[in-house]
């Protein structure tokens, strides 16, 4: 039995939905979720974060009702594995880079005693390691089950801490709510609505959940719940990341010692728990060529050596390299696999033929100088402008949809 038969074998048993909910909530807590608010909240305010977080937390959560059986998840993997393939490898490259290049701002961000960083080193190397036993012994649901609860505990301390109220409070009063925001609400429903279909760690969850109300409802608390509670912890530490992010230094230290040490223990477990599901998952792809599993590595080492070096290189458009390359990877989130998704699976639907991967690519280099002009330099209507490029290439292939499904029916 190969790794694809393992990972899709019908005599699976019904899963518990809420652990499961837990282990969708840890595995799409990553680098996105953990630190885009932070940039949002500077740039927009709070209507930055809710832009970015409605769309979110609904677009990762209708996964569990548009999909409501087990085999409709098998039928669109084997449909799309090179595609699902590519999504993990760019956000385990995105992984990799990220952690190398922001951790010097979080260390600053986030100061701790040195016990506290001895500590947190131990931990981090324990959970690395139980974390590969429990990916070895398919327990990954029950260990981010316990991770979600650690991070939701830290989440409660920052609201009982004192001291980090006042920063809160005075972050927020100097980065007012801006309808600027609006600008990106097209992209985030965009995105948040179709990248979840390509990503291998909701379809294992979707697969093992069975039943169309067991997948309802883990998809539902996983992310209507326990995701928004992540991502509601990130607004807590945003303040100083992006004191250490935008100049080098933190204005308002927390005063209470430990919780530096927990909140980055937060960031680096849930950072290992979503490589290590990609990883693990990645690999039950039924592929016929599978790209070698040394080209994956090899293109993390890639990116963790711009992630090493993006500090040193000079800033542009008021933004440091880091931050730049930053948002080039979220480009692949909100336009690349998006584009792919609408043009290759849903207008695909009912047997009609899906658009060719030349548009794809078409509508793709089209758009992205228009999204290298919002997202870089900082024009946001031609975010706007981008999306009519490939919602307009998208009607196109819709009224070719709708003449072969007619072309189909006459020719019974």
């Amino acid at each position: 039995m190969n790794a694809h038969e393992h990972a899709i074998a019908p005599d699976h048993k019904p899963s518990n939905p809420i652990v499961w909910g837990a282990y969708l909530a840890c595995s799409w807590t990553w680098c996105i979720g953990m630190f885009m608010p932070a940039l949002l909240l500077r740039d927009f305010g709070w209507l930055g974060f809710i832009v970015f977080a409605v769309p979110n937390v609904l677009g990762a959560a209708a996964m569990g009702w548009v999909l409501t059986s087990r085999k409709q998840s098998e039928d669109f993997v084997a449909r799309h594995p090179q595609a699902i393939w590519w999504f993990s490898v760019v956000t385990i490259a995105f992984h990799v880079f990220w952690v190398l290049w922001v951790f010097e701002y979080l260390r600053m961000a986030l100061p701790m005693t040195k016990n506290a960083s001895y500590g947190l080193i131990s931990s981090f190397i324990a959970f690395w390691l139980v974390s590969k036993r429990s990916s070895y012994f398919n327990r990954m649901p029950q260990l981010g089950t316990v991770l979600w609860i650690l991070s939701f505990l830290v989440l409660i301390a920052t609201f009982v801490l004192p001291d980090l109220q006042p920063i809160s409070e005075q972050f927020h009063e100097a980065h007012p709510s801006t309808p600027k925001a609006l600008f990106l609400l097209p992209l985030s429903v965009f995105g948040f609505l179709l990248c979840p279909y390509l990503d291998i760690t909701f379809h294992h969850a979707r697969q093992q959940l069975g039943t169309k109300v067991r997948g309802r409802i883990g998809f539902t608390v996983g992310f209507g719940i326990m995701f928004a509670a992540m991502i509601l912890l990130t607004t807590r530490y945003a303040p100083m990341t992006v004191d250490a992010l935008s100049n080098g230094t933190i204005a308002n230290p927390t005063q209470t010692p430990w919780i530096g040490a927990a909140l980055l223990g937060h960031i680096l477990f849930q950072w290992v728990f979503t490589v290590q599901v990609h990883m693990d998952r990645v690999k039950s792809l039924p592929i016929e060529r599978v790209p070698a599993y040394r080209y994956l590595i090899g293109l993390g080492l890639l990116a963790g050596l711009v992630g090493f070096y993006a500090n040193k290189l000079p800033a542009y458009t008021g933004m440091n390299a880091g931050e730049i390359v930053y948002r080039c990877f979220m480009g692949a989130y909100g336009l690349v696999f998006p584009t792919y998704v609408l043009y290759r699976a849903v207008l695909a639907r009912n047997g009609a033929k899906p658009m060719s991967m030349g548009a794809v690519w078409g509508a793709i280099v089209l758009a992205t100088p228009m999204f290298w002009m919002g997202f870089i330099e900082g024009d946001l209507p031609w975010l706007i402008t981008g999306m009519g490029v490939v919602l307009m290439i998208a009607g196109v292939g819709l009224v070719n949809r709708r003449q072969s499904i007619a072309g189909g029916s006459t020719g019974k």
